[in-house]
């Protein structure tokens, strides 16, 4: 006769895929958003009668350093007349643009104001394929904060053409969702640092 099987036979381990837990954003949230602003843009353009009119557009922004330093994408502010900067006390600051490049999209702001909240940089080696990272902005120009949104580091290096002819190079790609109005936003990891900026969604 056959041996009687055993009453508990041996089972394979179960395979570990990280930590088997999503990451807990509330902390990076609160430490975040007091450094997210958003960046409204007041411009003038010419009608089909090459009479003057008034255009408005909204970005967002990071604060980068207290003493007022902030960060957008130069395509949120190409072409302003008056930049105006909202702070998450609802204080509205007119900004000066003291630097940009087109060929990377960024550019940087100043505020006067003190004491204000900001975010440091995360170390460029820190960042790798496969991190969580949590994207911020003033998403469709909506009141109320912030729009978060949550993914990974889906490929580091890329190159993208955008829909104004410039190449830019050297991009992080994440599949944290993007929004209207996200541009000029920081993408930070889990420790809240910046590790990038939105810049360009591709559909």
């Amino acid at each position: 006769a056959p041996p009687a099987a055993s009453p508990n036979p041996p089972t394979s381990p179960s395979p570990q895929v990280g930590t088997g837990a999503l990451p807990a954003l509330r902390e990076v949230v609160a430490k975040v958003s007091p450094a997210v602003v958003g960046v409204d843009v007041n411009s003038t353009a010419l009608d089909f009668f090459l009479r003057p009119i008034e255009q408005h557009s909204a970005g967002s922004g990071v604060i980068i350093r207290a003493d007022g330093y902030v960060v957008t994408n130069d395509h949120v502010i190409t072409g302003a007349d008056s930049i105006q900067v909202s702070l998450a006390d609802n204080r509205v600051v007119e900004a000066q643009v003291v630097g940009r490049d087109a060929r990377s999209d960024l550019a940087v702001l100043k505020l006067e104001a003190t004491d204000l909240p900001y975010l440091a940089f995360a170390p460029r080696d820190s960042v790798d394929v496969g991190d969580w990272v949590v994207a911020f902005g003033n998403a469709l120009g909506l009141e109320g904060g912030p729009t978060v949104t949550v993914g990974i580091v889906s490929a580091l290096g890329r190159t993208v053409r955008t829909s104004s002819g410039t190449t830019l190079a050297d991009l992080i790609q994440t599949d944290a969702a993007i929004n209207p109005g996200n541009s000029g936003g920081p993408l930070v990891n889990l420790k809240g640092e910046l590790v990038g900026i939105n810049t360009t969604i591709l559909a």
